[in-house]
């Protein structure tokens, strides 16, 4: 009996270790993040892609969770109306952009920013060797969208479209 109780105790206490572990994510910094004080209301914008039924929230720059690894990460481009988002595709919760190769030239992007409502048409689809950079132009009214290309290993896709006033 008493066996069984300590033997309870124990699983009680992995069981509470294991549901804490789960809110909360670790940063290479070793600082943690706890998931359940973070919420959408801290989003900044959405990215909606009506084509193919997206509509994800990302965080401020400075966000800890504004990072491929935990969302899908803002990038300043320092250029008015041009802006850069990344995100993992591929396999896994966290692989939020699979669905950007069956977008077309022609279609709908919208990026909501501070309450401002962006529209944007897809102009150009690339692929190039993923080697941690992308070409973007200096020109205002742009948007980048970019992930691992899922049909061409080692090479990454890039979304490029073209803001409509």
């Amino acid at each position: 009996m008493k066996k069984s109780i300590i033997f309870l105790g124990i699983i009680l206490i992995i069981i509470c270790i294991v549901v804490f572990k789960k809110d909360t994510i670790n940063i290479n910094s070793g600082t943690s993040i706890n998931y359940d004080s973070y919420s959408q209301n801290e989003y900044i914008g959405y990215l909606n892609i009506p084509k193919i039924a997206m509509n994800l929230g990302f965080y401020d720059y400075d966000s800890p969770l504004n990072d491929v690894e935990y969302n899908i990460e803002f990038i300043n481009t320092n250029i008015k109306d041009t802006y850069l988002i990344a995100a993992h595709s591929g396999v896994g919760k966290k692989a939020y952009f699979n669905d950007l190769a069956n977008l077309n030239i022609g279609d709908d992007i919208y990026l909501e920013l501070y309450d401002n409502k962006l529209h944007y048409k897809v102009i150009d689809i690339t692929r190039s060797i993923k080697n941690g950079s992308i070409n973007i132009s200096d020109s205002s009214g742009f948007l980048y969208l970019t992930t691992c290309d899922q049909t061409i290993k080692g090479y990454q896709l890039t979304i490029v479209a073209s803001i409509i006033y």
